[in-house]
């Protein structure tokens, strides 16, 4: 009961700042919008800002957002003493952070559905259509463990970091995971570059998302016949990748949490 309540004064805490509104709600429209009319001047020869290709990208980079967002909200309770008087509670570390994630996932979701929805309406008016809604619904879950992996390092960081020094530092995580995720950049083409890329989580969440939209490699093969996205030892090898980071991620977030506690009660 004391980690519904909290989650709901986290929920109603989130609905009044309008930066959800803006970065987690609206950024991954405008990036939709931005890459269909460079892909419209591109002449429609970029596989990879085509919607089955691009929807992946625009998600996982979407959840970025929440990293920014969570470490904010934290940081300003942190600030505002609201965390201190919650510790001599009777609340545990595990209902802090069940009540903290639990609203973020849900505006993740959120965010999934709008991308997911923002794919049907481009890929009608492409002609190319989309994907079937079972796998709409595939790459929703396919998602959830990078959208928990960004709001774990988010609430790491405004446990460890004060409000002006945790957004500071989500940003590098925010930049990185736009270029090393290659949500929009043919990692492929790029040799040993996309082997570092894969050691992280946020270019396997896009590579397996294009497994579930059957998205089509930007270098077709030796035939020019084109290439389509498959799960195979290395989607595997990708899966592996990232429930690691999500183990990680979240054992730390116990942990440093735990500390937090101890140390301000």
């Amino acid at each position: 009961m004391k980690t519904v309540v909290f989650m709901k004064r986290n929920l109603k805490e989130m609905t009044r700042d309008p930066l959800i509104y803006i970065f987690c709600l609206g950024f991954p429209i405008i990036m939709v919008l931005m890459f269909q009319i460079i892909l419209k001047y591109a002449g429609d020869n970029v596989s990879i800002f085509e919607v089955k290709s691009l929807i992946p990208g625009i998600m996982m980079f979407s959840y970025s957002m929440l990293m920014l967002i969570t470490s904010l909200l934290i940081s300003k309770d942190k600030t505002s003493s609201f965390l201190k008087r919650l510790y001599t509670s009777p609340m545990k570390s595990h209902n802090y952070i069940i009540g903290y994630f639990v609203p973020f996932l849900i505006i993740g979701i959120i965010q999934s559905i709008i991308c997911i929805i923002l794919g049907y309406i481009f890929g009608a008016i492409s002609n190319t259509g989309f994907i079937p809604f079972p796998n709409s619904l595939l790459l929703i879950l396919e998602m959830i463990p990078i959208m928990s992996i960004n709001i774990f390092i988010g609430m790491i960081l405004a446990t460890l970091l004060n409000e002006k020094s945790a957004p500071a530092v989500t940003s590098i995580f925010i930049s990185m995971s736009g270029i090393i995720g290659g949500a929009w950049m043919p990692l492929e083409t790029m040799g040993d570059f996309e082997k570092v890329a894969e050691c992280l989580p946020f270019y396997p969440s896009v590579y397996l998302g294009r497994v579930i939209t059957k998205a089509t490699h930007t270098l077709p093969d030796l035939n020019g016949n084109p290439v389509y996205y498959s799960f195979n030892d290395r989607g595997l090898m990708f899966l592996l990748i990232i429930f690691g980071y999500l183990i990680i991620t979240g054992l730390l977030t116990i942990l440093f949490f735990n500390k937090k506690l101890k140390k301000d009660c």
